[in-house]
């Protein structure tokens, strides 16, 4: 893939795990770290599936950044007494 692929890349799977793991967390209100391990084991996927390294990282930690962002972003607004969230 061409270096100038890599950015948008990672836009698209940041805001896609964090969509992803926020629509999942609303879903599962006793376990609100439930995006974070799916993140995590859909990272453990790429890293096995993917051939260059590069590629790997990229995809990796943003969709790690997003699991984890959805979950502490769902968290927040529990605590703030959201009701639809908690």
């Amino acid at each position: 893939m061409a270096a100038a692929m890599y950015v948008p890349l990672a836009l698209l799977f940041l805001i896609a795990s964090f969509g992803v793991g926020f629509i999942l967390n609303m879903l599962t209100k006793r376990m609100p770290w439930s995006s974070t391990v799916v993140a995590v084991a859909l990272a453990g996927y790429f890293l096995f599936s993917l051939e260059n390294l590069t590629s790997k990282l990229i995809l990796v930690v943003t969709i790690l950044i997003g699991g984890v962002a959805a979950s502490l972003t769902i968290r927040t607004l529990q605590r703030r007494g959201f009701k639809m969230f908690g």
